[in-house]
């Protein structure tokens, strides 16, 4: 009878183990898709925000490109320049020829890193085109160069941070769970010791 018993705590125990190692591998996993949920998030609202502001500068270009102000698009691409997300901005007319860009600008050859080793100067930026049109018609081109590694630091610092909680409230449950189940085994085994003390007495 006792044999039986013993073996059906040995059994639950095991049971027991591979429970919490399930859990922990469980909420590991949903760790990870939760950090790359927010990488996802990320993308999109960065796509979102860069496609914005180029759509806003197209339509604000039209009507100068239209006009053929060129001072006035050269104020444009220096005040787009400004923005601490954005690198440079180029407008074109319709045949790609250059009409103005900001002081900083690059050519999209020095932007994309093609004289680079592996385009190593292209790593943190993101470069957009977008029609520049009038009446229906495309009239020309604004081309505008985002720092993303800006646009992203302050959510990347968020996510990472979060990451980091999260990981240490996994760790944190596992060595609960540990310590819980050392405790209830020692609480076992001292109720067992009084057990055979209490039958040599009697």
């Amino acid at each position: 009878m006792n044999g039986s018993l013993f073996s059906l705590r040995v059994v639950l125990r095991i049971i027991a183990v591979f429970c919490l190692v399930a859990m922990f591998f469980f909420m590991a996993e949903n760790s990870v898709m939760i950090s790359k949920g927010n990488e996802r998030i990320q993308a999109n609202q960065l796509e979102t925000l860069t496609k914005l502001l180029i759509s806003q500068a197209a339509l604000t270009a039209s009507e100068f490109l239209s006009e053929q102000d060129e001072k006035r698009l050269k104020a444009l691409t220096n005040q787009l320049s400004k923005d601490r997300l954005v690198f440079d901005a180029t407008v074109y007319d319709a045949e790609g020829v250059l009409v103005a860009s900001s002081d900083s600008a690059l050519s999209v050859r020095d932007v994309l890193g093609l004289d680079t080793p592996l385009q190593t100067a292209r790593i943190g930026r993101q470069q957009l085109v977008e029609p520049v049109i009038d009446e229906g018609n495309v009239i020309g081109f604004i081309r505008i160069t985002f720092e993303t590694g800006k646009v992203t630091a302050i959510s990347d610092h968020h996510y990472r941070k979060s990451d980091r909680y999260m990981y240490m409230m996994i760790v944190t449950s596992f060595i609960s769970g540990l310590l819980l189940a050392f405790l209830l085994r020692k609480k076992s085994y001292s109720r067992s010791s009084d057990n055979i003390l209490l039958k040599h007495t009697g």
